[in-house]
């Protein structure tokens, strides 16, 4: 296998697990048909550059009173989401009825770092609050000192610099 072959393969291994992460996913289920439970009740992520991961929240409808007709998520103080009013409530249109086993909600991407404590509240249709529950997010930003486009090009010139030194050594030998 050649140098160049080797130096693209390690390239890829490096860029891949940075392009590729998945969304947290925040599982809203009933116990009793009162009592709401989020698992997990904490999530922690990390933001590269003004982005972090993506939260998505799920209903699991089943224990849930037949009444629910909306889920609002409501943040005490601050969002995760961003600085407008629109980020700090968001209000889920509409479950259909009769309600599926699973509800996906909201999917949102982290941009505000900082400790977010929310609530859940699930409502029937006249805005009567049946049942309702705390969560925390937990965002931590952090500035890489390197892009990864310059993270790329640097491990491309240190390949470079290696297989220039292994050709110097090699003609010394020879």
């Amino acid at each position: 296998m050649s140098t160049f072959v080797k130096i693209l393969i390690v390239i890829a291994f490096m860029a891949v697990p940075a392009l590729a992460q998945q969304p947290l996913v925040v599982k809203v289920s009933c116990r009793d048909s009162q009592t709401l439970a989020i698992e997990p009740d904490r999530l922690d992520s990390l933001i590269l550059r003004a982005t972090g991961r993506t939260v998505q929240w799920e209903l699991e409808t089943v224990g849930c009173p037949q009444t629910v007709s909306r889920v609002e998520i409501r943040f005490a103080q601050t969002s995760p989401f961003g600085e407008t009013p629109a980020d700090k409530e968001l209000v889920v249109p509409e479950l259909p009825s009769p309600l599926p086993e699973s509800v996906p909600l909201v999917s949102r991407e982290i941009s505000v770092a900082g400790e977010h404590r929310y609530e859940i509240l699930l409502m029937d249709a006249e805005g009567n609050v049946l049942s309702k529950q705390q969560g925390r997010i937990s965002a931590r930003a952090i500035a890489p000192g390197m892009t990864l486009p310059s993270l790329l090009l640097a491990g491309l010139v240190v390949g470079l610099f290696f297989l220039l030194i292994r050709r110097r050594l090699s003609a010394l030998s020879a």
